[in-house]
């Protein structure tokens, strides 16, 4: 039976060892490797060719995967890790012999020593690193994998910036070789503790029928896949380029520049603060917009990095030489570690979790492989280029020399990293953002405020917190928001659900949204089925047409007015006379309002006579209001009438008034202002049917047509009706027709 999942206290607790062990073997890992290794090499007095070998040790001996993959066949995976992680440290023990062998002379033996330690301690890495991808595929979730993968480099990377201070403060400008030593004795004390911390990580599960495939035969079918084949074939050259250049960044600013070794430290310090800036960028955009798109960015920023040093800029003072190489190593590691965390990404998001363990002991081969050969081709390039240049008149001696052989040097690999750069477009982009539109949001202030926003969701503590940031969510207007959002359609919390629909009527939407729309006024009556009918109205969506329709039929009367409102947005016109129906029979306020709104939107001049009778019963003024108020609507002058109307409703001798401002602006009306001012005089007074008689004779001699329909007819008709006469504000609305027929431009007169 499969392993439960991890519960989120479990997963809490791993994670706090992970990091825990992050940190310990961060420190170990730059005590004991990279740097510090190469400028020991250097200051015995080795070339670029030991630096080159010793550096493409971390990478070769990802050969012994394999051996790591064949142990886990009987082994867990957990103690497999952390046998291997012990017996890495163990390995380094013979190290601090070689100070000693140099100070006596035998550097040759001492090389030896060296290149003997760090083969055996990464080959043991090697092994273990068969457990580690399965191991941390477990460990991160894949719903917050990038933030948390990015949120771990950001503190490796901020312990190795205090850790390369400390260094360099230590050493000095020309510190004694045993200085060295009590390094690589704290890395190894450091490792040892990190190491014990593995063995309390949770064993990941095993299939229940485990696949008997030979690995070569699972990368043949993984390299059959598209995506899978030209991810790791790009990531092998992206990887390969990295590599021919890190490694000998330390040599090229202590020969071409001539540094001493504390101050390449301080140096590495940016280099330091480049790859923390890279986890902080990639654990804030990149379970957003995707692995694809940061790994073109990463690839551009390393191209970008080449080109001053193609230049070699001849620095005039310290300072000018600390500014050149801080932003060179800031700005290279940035790109560097960028790149391979969108690609340890890609590569989990591309694969399935059962093949972790096979394919990635093919990812860390190719990581392996491209670094080993790097290393030692740039190595070995270097060494030729130097001497090809040193007999030729290209470039003098000494510093010249080594300037010119690093200039062609990287001149050379910027041309492959343009090359490299135009090939990542070709990647699937397995649900990212297309590299376009992701450029857009890291250059969009918006889209950036929409993704903190998305980050702060996961982190509310209560209802009042969420409902804040749904707001904000809403209010910035991004994209990037939805799905975030659409989450929250599923919460228990009422207002939650309420709030998160707000948002998405200011959202753009996708296919996702209509479908949770539709799916919110379908299943959720007498609640929030409303706002999303509204939204579907708004917003245009004419999927909604049938569950809108249905939903006409709703006992739930909030959602029937917002379904009115929506299809008439709709322009659904064969709703029309189930809405005017609803209208007839309905008692409901709400829906009377609605009902109205409606057919003023669909400017239904045929329900004239139903708004008409309506007015007539007995109800609460403010729905009368409403049945005017659309009424006006429909005549064409509804927007005219509003601020007279309001007017009218607080002081009707206002009201009045501003009638017969209309009147006396009018230019040529259609009726003698004479008779208009006359009918203006008889509104307020009690004897109602002489206002009556000369409205109809108006109404019959001017004629009052909308969309060659008449309807002086029936407003006639309603002004014969005692009843209709006791309504001063339907009285008001009748003149106001009157005069709005007869005082707006390009009126024919009546004759």
């Amino acid at each position: 039976m499969r392993k439960p999942a991890l519960s989120p206290g479990e997963l809490g607790r791993v994670r706090g060892l992970f990091v825990l062990f992050a940190i310990l073997n961060t420190i170990s890992f730059t005590l004991l490797s990279g740097n510090i290794i190469t400028l020991y090499v250097l200051r015995l007095g080795g070339g670029n060719f030991l630096v080159g070998l010793l550096s493409s040790f971390m990478y070769s001996a990802y050969l012994f995967l394999f051996v790591g993959r064949r142990i886990a066949a009987g082994w867990r995976l957990v103690p497999l890790m952390g046998r291997f992680w012990l017996l890495r440290y163990l390995l380094m023990l013979p190290i601090l012999a070689s100070p000693f062998l140099a100070a006596v002379q035998h550097t040759d033996l001492a090389y030896l020593l060296i290149i003997f330690s760090v083969l055996g301690f990464n080959a043991a890495r090697g092994t273990a690193m068969a457990a580690y991808n399965p191991i941390l595929g477990e460990i991160a979730a894949e719903k917050d994998r990038g933030a948390f993968l990015s949120r771990v480099q950001a503190i490796q990377h901020s312990v190795t910036l205090t850790l390369a201070v400390g260094m360099a403060l230590v050493l000095g400008r020309s510190a004694p070789l045993y200085v060295y030593s009590l390094f690589i004795l704290a890395g190894i004390a450091t490792g040892l503790i990190a190491a014990s911390i593995v063995f309390r990580f949770p064993e990941p599960p095993r299939p229940e029928r485990p696949r008997k495939r030979h690995l070569l035969r699972g990368f043949t079918d993984a390299f059959a896949q598209r995506s899978f084949r030209i991810f790791i074939i790009l990531y092998f050259f992206t990887t390969l380029l990295i590599y021919m250049v890190a490694p000998f960044l330390v040599v090229y600013f202590k020969r071409a520049y001539q540094q001493p070794d504390n101050v390449i430290l301080f140096f590495l310090v940016f280099g330091s603060a480049g790859a923390v800036l890279m986890a902080l960028a990639s654990g804030f955009l990149i379970d957003k917009i995707g692995a694809k798109p940061l790994f073109f960015l990463f690839v551009a920023v390393v191209t970008l990095v080449l080109i001053p040093m193609v230049v070699s800029p001849p620095v005039s003072g310290q300072l000018g030489i600390w500014i050149f190489a801080s932003l060179v190593l800031l700005f290279f590691n940035m790109g560097q570690f960028g790149i391979l965390n969108a690609g340890q990404n890609y590569f989990l998001g591309a694969i399935k979790a059962e093949d972790r363990l096979d394919l990635g002991v093919i990812f860390y081969m190719t990581l392996g492989v491209a670094g080993a050969l790097g290393s030692i081709l740039g190595g070995v390039i270097l060494e030729g280029m130097e001497s090809w240049l040193a007999g030729s008149s290209l470039a003098g001696s000494g510093l010249e020399l080594q300037t010119r052989v690093f200039q062609l040097y990287f001149g050379g690999l910027a041309v492959l990293s343009v090359l490299a750069l135009l090939f990542v477009n070709a990647m699937e982009n397995l649900g990212a953002y297309p590299i376009r539109d992701a450029m857009a949001v890291i250059l969009s202030p918006r889209d950036l405020r929409a993704i903190s926003l998305t980050h702060r969701l996961k982190r509310v503590q209560s209802v009042a917190e969420e409902k804040q940031t749904l707001r904000a969510m809403g209010e910035a207007q991004s994209g990037l928001s939805l799905e975030d959002v659409l989450s929250r359609l599923r919460s228990p919390r009422f207002t939650i659900r309420a709030e998160a629909l707000q948002a998405l009527a200011d959202l753009p939407l996708n296919h996702n949204a209509v479908q949770a729309l539709i799916s919110e006024v379908k299943n959720h009556s007498y609640t929030t089925a409303y706002m999303a009918a509204d939204i579907l109205g708004n917003r245009q969506i004419r999927e909604g047409i049938p569950v809108l329709r249905n939903s006409l039929e709703s006992k739930d009367y909030f959602l029937q007015g917002k379904s009115m409102v929506a299809l008439a947005r709709l322009e659904d016109r064969p709703s029309l006379q189930k809405i005017r129906a609803k209208l007839e029979q309905t008692p409901n306020p709400r829906v009377i309002i609605h009902a109205a709104s409606s057919l003023e939107l669909f400017r239904d001049v045929e329900a004239i006579p139903l708004l008409i009778s309506k007015i007539g019963l007995k109800m609460q003024p403010y729905v009368r209001d409403e049945l005017i108020l659309s009424m006006a609507g429909i005549l064409g002058f509804g927007e005219w009438f509003y601020p007279i109307y309001v007017e009218f409703l607080e002081s009707a001798g206002t009201g009045i008034a501003m009638l017969g401002d209309a009147v006396a602006v009018a230019e040529s009306p259609r009726v003698p202002k004479g008779l208009l001012e006359e009918l203006l005089a008889r509104l307020p007074q009690r004897n109602r049917s002489q206002f009556s008689a000369l409205a109809v004779e108006l109404l019959e001699t001017a004629g009052i047509a909308v969309s060659n329909t008449g309807i002086g007819g029936w407003l006639s008709a309603a002004l014969l009706d005692p009843q209709m006469l006791k309504l001063e504000r339907f009285l008001f609305l009748v003149a106001a027709a009157i005069i709005w027929n007869a005082c707006r431009p390009n009126s024919p007169k009546v004759a």
